[in-house]
């Protein structure tokens, strides 16, 4: 009998701890899921900023770029500048407007302390390392 009665305080304080447990668990997971739902909010908002600020970046060196030939200290007559914005800004048909061109210059606009990228240097050592041609493609036969 004795252990019987023993046994059941036993049950009863293991139920109880259980319980406590269970209850416990809950709310770390609940105080855990909403710590992760308020640094994901804090976050998408910061990656939000963050986007339109460099987006306005983005923007403003596209117009940049355009209005560069234009400045008193560009090199180069403004109508002989062709934008193509990527993989390099400018190309400089250098003398075009005054029907003798020069040189052809590839022109990279950057401000700040930004740099070429990976693929603005493999163009810039082709047209240093003379890696340039020419090739003319025709849509039809024009003897047909």
């Amino acid at each position: 009998m004795v252990l019987e009665i023993v046994f059941g305080i036993f049950a009863i304080i293991f139920i109880f701890v259980a319980v406590y447990f269970w209850f416990q668990n809950r709310l770390l997971q609940r105080s855990f899921e909403q710590r992760v739902k308020e640094f994901l909010e804090k976050e998408e908002v910061r990656i939000r900023t963050d986007a339109a600020a460099r987006s306005g970046r983005v923007l403003s060196g596209k117009t940049l770029e355009k209005l560069v030939p234009f400045l008193d200290k560009f090199p180069y007559d403004p109508h002989d500048v062709r934008w193509i914005g990527d993989p390099v800004d400018l190309v400089i048909f250098d003398g075009n407007s005054a029907g003798k061109i020069n040189k052809i210059v590839f022109c990279e606009v950057k401000s700040g302390s930004s740099h070429l990228t990976k693929n603005q240097n493999e163009i810039k050592k082709a047209v240093l390392d003379k890696k340039v041609g020419w090739s003319e493609f025709r849509t039809h036969d024009e003897t047909s």
